[in-house]
């Protein structure tokens, strides 16, 4: 099961993978096959340009498959507040989490969710999860230890000290107990610290400093 790398506690302060999609020489402009798409329908309603981003994505009908007209049309929708867009465009980042991450398709499924899509809370729920050696529990737990969720977080940790997840495991352990300690949970700097005295994994002086006892999360 391919996962992605696990990063630094440091990184993780760090601001989210921005969405560049580097435009084609050979793909055309997208005007003409919007105007003609539309047929008078106003740009204003957040489901044409859904539609529209949705068109290029998959290249069906009248559109040519392109990633970049497909983000740029799904982000106007997402302005517009529109959740269907919000999932869709979160799903666009979740293919490929090498490069975008896991933090802007967490904030879009978590909006989505707020604004009542069924589609979105089933990504984020982890209620269900019944085996977190799976793919669907990586993926629940990632997005919601992004959000800050602790229960995620030390889940995260827990799995990775298991085995359950990508490489690296010792270090994506610490990486998720520190994680759960800055957002509160005391417990968890020791099972950091359990993990660099075993010699699994060596912390950063930055790292052992804050995780000393007496040292404070917030």
């Amino acid at each position: 099961m391919k996962m992605s790398r696990a990063f630094t506690s440091e990184e993780y302060e760090q601001k989210e993978v921005p969405i560049v999609i580097p435009p084609k020489i050979e793909e055309t402009p997208d005007h003409d096959i919007v105007m003609r798409y539309s047929h008078g329908r106003s740009l204003e309603d957040p489901k044409l340009p859904y539609e529209i981003g949705m068109g290029f994505l998959k290249g069906e009908g009248e559109f040519f498959r392109s990633d970049e007209f497909a983000v740029k049309w799904l982000e106007r929708a997402v302005k517009m507040g529109y959740a269907p867009a919000m999932v869709a465009l979160a799903e666009f980042c979740l293919k490929d989490t090498k490069t975008y991450g896991f933090r802007r398709p967490a904030r879009l499924l978590k909006q989505a969710a707020d604004l009542g899509s069924d589609e979105a809370k089933a990504y984020i729920d982890m209620s269900s999860i019944d085996d977190p050696s799976t793919k669907k529990a990586y993926t629940a737990y990632r997005l919601n230890g992004e959000l800050g969720d602790i229960p995620a977080c030390l889940a995260l940790a827990e799995g990775f000290e298991k085995g359950y997840y990508g490489k690296d495991k010792s270090r994506a352990a610490a990486t998720w107990y520190i994680r759960a300690f800055k957002l509160g949970d005391a417990e968890a700097a020791k099972k950091a610290l359990a993990l660099h005295y075993k010699k699994r994994v060596e912390l950063t002086e930055e790292e052992l400093s804050l995780l000393k006892p007496g040292k404070s999360s917030r």
